[in-house]
């Protein structure tokens, strides 16, 4: 037999591939008798999640535009990191810039430095406010133990606060009383190297405990210009545990905590006031962390239930070219929801947040002369958050149509008191039909960069023009942004084996932060263009950025997800979005959110199938429109993906599967960072095989 594959991949990859293919052609066309996905629609539809209300509700019932990646969509997709889950939502952007770095966003203006969307893990808010964006490189876990991800696309901010405002993703694990027993994961591939162990035991009829150990070893992407190793590859090891008790029959108490090392490669940028003023090395960024969770549950009575939260997060990034960065965050949150009121199902909370850092200047590993991209001031600050919120669901007509009112107070260090509310209706019709619209309010608040930053964005070299070198540098006092969303959409399950979920969606944002040049200078003199140039002694020019919130921005879109089951055994799952943004500036400043930065349109179609009990067949093909400015004018080409993979289980407890991803391609690029830190890179093909044992 010839193998189509070869077409594609590599000898070697295409030896590894067809051996598989070839080995499970026996199976084809012996169907079970049985559904062999984890639910069916009408369970999907009535899956329980937290996120939207923070408050168990079904899928069904959440007035916004919410998706939830199911463990089992999560195991047949053969991701390993949590960005490459993301792909399959409607509505959210994901780029990858190198082996490490990811952009992240909903509903447009993504960037390596996303600020509009919140990621939480088991509650756990992981959104640095250095920047009020997401370290991926550092958010991981036991991919078997996650149980779903919860993605609201919209505001979330009543609920979840500052930066909750183009999204919420959270990340949720599995309860220790569902990971009983042991689970030993080993992955082998021509990118990728690793595996996990996790073990769980009881405490008898006090509750369940579970710890785990994991690590991998990514290697390198390919530079964009040269096709050659990019220098980044990326290893980590990290460990952690769960315990959830039972005290009595009215408490539940959770105690979970992770604890991580690793590093990040880099191939950086480097810019120079002296010759050769621009070159390219590869760095090192050294990783470490953990973090410590408290959670306690009470039923009060048989209508009222509170839960207090406590957590600890440390996190030390050594980052050549930006930052040596060590943050200690300490959060205390107290929820409490009544039922008592006939018609009313309120939910309040109370939230404190401190954290403390240490930002200084790493020149590790790099010339002395070097400039780093953010120079932040003062060095070591301390920042406190104080929250509180109503949120009410009224029973208009009970089951039938819910108004839901609420509202939360958020004070902050840099601009004060913020109010963020919102109002949202449902109507269910019928079990199979769910109508909903909403309009809420947002705000982002400015980060310690925004506050204190100087960011270097580029150094150009002297020219014929200007003999002096150019570097251009943003600073100023950036104020909270904000967004209102107007929304719409409906649910809808058609049969039993098709169902539907439709969002649109029209956003007005206000006070985005801006940049506008202003005069040149030379330096150090500080004395203007072009007199200062015959002063002896001048070194470079100084092309400063003034920043602060003079850009506004209309957006709409669309996001659709279908979910059609024709047979017990075969399942497709599709999602399409479309999206557009039009920024406006006042004078002549500019934004730094890119309406041009995320795709207008995209899709994604999985296929699965299960030709008998024992072996998967999975196909996941992607559509990423054009990007036509993620930066400095830099354009990202459409592109077009197909990741599969083939599982086999011999026996109930062992599952080999060999995975292949972008496979369309040698290489492509998906994105650059915003900073221009990193030159282009692009994305490689693979290809890996996985073995999973539970005992």
């Amino acid at each position: 037999m010839e193998c189509p594959a070869r077409f594609i991949l590599g000898r070697r990859q295409m030896a590894v591939l067809c051996s598989l293919v070839v080995g499970l052609l026996p199976f084809a066309g012996q169907a079970a008798d049985d559904p062999l996905f984890d639910l069916d629609l009408t369970e999907v539809l009535n899956l329980e999640i937290t996120s939207v209300s923070k408050k168990p509700q079904t899928v069904s019932q959440a007035a916004a535009a919410v998706f939830v990646i199911t463990a089992d969509d999560i195991r047949r997709s053969g991701a390993t990191t949590i960005p490459d889950l993301l792909r399959m939502v409607p509505g959210v952007q994901v780029g990858q810039i190198s082996s490490n770095t990811w952009a992240v966003s909903s509903r447009g203006m993504d960037g390596r430095f996303t600020n509009k969307l919140l990621v939480l893990m088991d509650g756990r808010s992981v959104y640095s406010p250095t920047f009020s964006g997401v370290y991926w490189d550092v958010q991981d876990a036991v991919i078997e133990d996650i149980e779903r991800i919860e993605v609201i696309r919209g505001p979330g901010a009543t609920l979840w606060g500052a930066n909750a405002v183009n999204g919420v993703i959270n990340i949720i694990t599995r309860s220790a009383a569902s990971t009983q027993g042991g689970l030993l994961v080993g992955r082998a591939g021509d990118d990728e190297r690793g595996g996990a162990v996790r073990y769980g035991g009881s405490f008898g009829e006090l509750g369940h405990w579970r710890a785990y150990a994991k690590g991998f070893t990514r290697d390198p992407v390919v530079v964009e210009a040269t096709g050659k190793d990019a220098g980044d590859s990326w290893r980590q090891a990290r460990a952690g545990f769960r315990a959830d008790l039972t005290p009595s029959t009215r408490d539940a108490v959770t105690l979970q905590g992770d604890y991580y090392r690793g590093r990040s490669g880099e191939l950086s940028n480097l810019n120079f006031v002296i010759p050769p003023y621009n070159a390219i090395a590869e760095t090192d960024q050294k990783l470490a962390g953990g973090n410590l969770t408290l959670r306690w549950q009470r039923e009060v009575s048989a209508s009222d239930s509170f839960t207090l939260q406590a957590y600890v997060d440390y996190t030390r990034r050594d980052w050549p070219l930006h930052f040596d960065e060590r943050r200690t965050t300490y959060d205390l949150d107290f929820q409490y929801r009544s039922r008592r009121f006939s018609g009313h199902d309120l939910v309040a909370g109370l939230a404190y947040r401190y954290s403390r850092d240490a930002l200084h200047p790493s020149y590790r590993g790099v010339p002395a002369a070097s400039l780093v991209y953010p120079d932040v001031q003062p060095a070591s600050a301390e920042r406190r958050l104080l929250s509180a919120f109503l949120q009410d669901d009224i029973a208009l007509v009970p089951e039938k149509l819910i108004l839901t009112l609420g509202g939360k107070f958020e004070k902050n260090d840099y601009t004060g008191v913020e109010f963020q509310p919102n109002a949202r209706l449902l109507w269910t019709p019928s079990e199979s039909t769910s109508l909903w619209t909403s309009v809420a309010k947002a705000v982002r608040t400015p980060s310690r960069i925004d506050r204190g930053g100087y960011v270097n964005v580029q150094l150009l070299p002297p020219s014929m023009m200007l003999p002096l070198p150019v570097l251009v540098q943003g600073a100023g006092i950036v104020e909270s942004e904000s967004l209102i969303a107007y929304e719409v959409g409906v649910k809808q399950r058609f049969s039993k084996t098709l169902s539907a979920d439709l969002s649109l969606y029209y956003n007005e944002y206000d006070k985005l932060r801006s940049g506008r040049l202003i005069g040149l200078l030379c330096m150090p003199a500080r004395a203007p263009v072009p007199g200062c140039l015959l002063q002896p002694g001048q070194s470079y020019l100084l092309q400063s950025s003034l920043v602060a919130n003079e850009a506004r921005a209309r957006s709409h879109g669309v996001e659709l997800a279908l979910d059609w089951r024709p047979l017990s055994t075969l399942r497709f799952q599709a999602a399409l979005s479309q999206q557009s943004m039009s920024v406006q500036e006042r004078g002549t400043a500019f934004s730094t959110d890119r309406e041009e930065s995320a795709p207008e349109v995209q899709a994604s179609l999985r296929a699965m199938w299960s030709p008998r009990s024992s072996v998967d067949v999975d196909f996941w093909l992607r559509r990423v429109g054009r990007l036509a400015d993620v930066g400095a004018g830099v354009a990202i080409p459409a592109y077009t993906e197909l990741d599969a993979r083939l599982a086999w289980r011999p026996r109930k407890d062992v599952e080999l599967a060999l995975i292949g991803r972008n496979l369309l391609h040698r290489s492509h690029p998906e994105f650059r960072s915003e900073l221009q830190d990193i030159p282009s890179l692009e994305v490689d093909r693979s290809v890996a095989a996985q073995v999973t044992w539970k005992f």
